[in-house]
C-alpha cells in the first residue's frame, strides 16, 4: 500500500511540522497546547492520508474527516511554535467551549509515532530489507562544497546562509520539504528530526554554530577563512 517513497514523504513531514534545530529540553516544562477551534486561521495543519502522503492546509474544514483523529498543528507565529514539542489535535468533536482537544508530546515521541506509522504503513507481504534498516548512505553533494540541509521558513537556516555567503563558504541547498530523500538522511544521520544540519566532507553537524562550522570547514575541506 506504501512504496518507499511514501514511507520517505512521512519522514520529511515530521522535519517540516517541527522546523528549526532548538535546545529546548524536553524533559522541562511543556508549552501550553494552542487553542484551536474550527475558526482558526493562525496554524498549519498537517495530516495524512491512506498512502502515507503528507498534507498541509490551513483551516480545520480543509482536513477530511477521516484523517482529523491525529492532525499535527503548527503555529504560524514562529514565536508561538513548540520547538522541542509537537501538538497533536483531534479534530473531530469540538468541546463545549467549540475548542478541540490538542496533546503535547515531545519532538521524539511524535517522531517514533512517525515511524510506528511507517511501520504499520509497510505490507505485509513486503519485508524490511536492509537497505530500509541500515543507515542511508550520504547523498551526493557537489566537491568541495558544505551542504546545508535547510527549510524554508526557517530562521537559523537563513542566518547560516546570510554567514556562510559573508564567509566566503560554498555550499548547496537541499530542502527537506521538497526533498523527502534529504528529509530521511536528516532523521538517519542525526537521530533527529532538526535543520538546519551541514553535511561538511565527513562530518555532520546540527544546528547553527558559526566556530564549529568554520572548524569543520577548515579541516575538512581545506578552506582557510579570515
Amino acid at each position: 500500500m506504501t512504496s518507499r517513497s511514501h514511507r520517505s514523504t512521512l519522514l520529511a513531514a515530521l522535519v517540516l511540522v517541527t522546523g528549526c534545530a532548538r535546545n529546548d529540553d524536553p524533559a522541562g516544562r511543556p508549552p501550553a497546547a494552542p487553542v484551536v477551534r474550527e475558526s482558526s486561521t493562525e496554524y498549519s495543519f498537517f495530516w495524512f492520508d491512506s498512502s502515507g502522503a503528507v498534507h498541509r492546509v490551513g483551516r480545520v474544514s480543509d482536513v477530511p474527516p477521516e484523517a482529523r483523529d491525529r492532525v499535527l498543528v503548527q503555529p504560524l507565529d514562529a514565536a508561538a511554535a513548540g520547538g522541542a514539542w509537537a501538538f497533536v489535535a483531534d479534530l473531530r468533536r469540538p468541546g463545549e467551549n467549540g475548542a478541540f482537544p490538542v496533546q503535547v508530546l515531545t519532538r521524539e515521541a511524535y517522531s517514533e509515532e512517525v515511524r510506528q506509522r511507517m511501520a504499520a504503513s509497510r505490507p505485509a507481504e513486503t519485508p524490511a530489507t536492509a537497505a530500509d534498516a541500515g543507515p542511508t548512505p550520504a547523498l551526493p553533494a557537489a566537491g568541495g562544497k558544505v551542504v546545508l540541509y535547510l527549510t524554508q521558513g526557517c530562521p537559523h537556516c537563513r542566518r547560516a546562509k546570510e554567514w556562510m555567503t559573508r564567509a566566503g563558504i560554498p555550499f548547496v541547498e537541499r530542502d527537506i520539504e521538497a526533498d523527502a530523500a534529504a528529509a530521511r538522511w536528516v532523521l538517519q544521520n542525526t537521530g533527529s528530526t532538526a535543520v538546519p544540519v551541514f553535511q561538511v566532507g565527513q562530518r555532520v553537524l546540527q544546528g547553527f554554530n558559526p566556530d564549529a562550522l568554520r572548524q569543520a570547514v577548515e579541516a575538512e575541506l581545506g578552506i582557510r577563512l579570515l
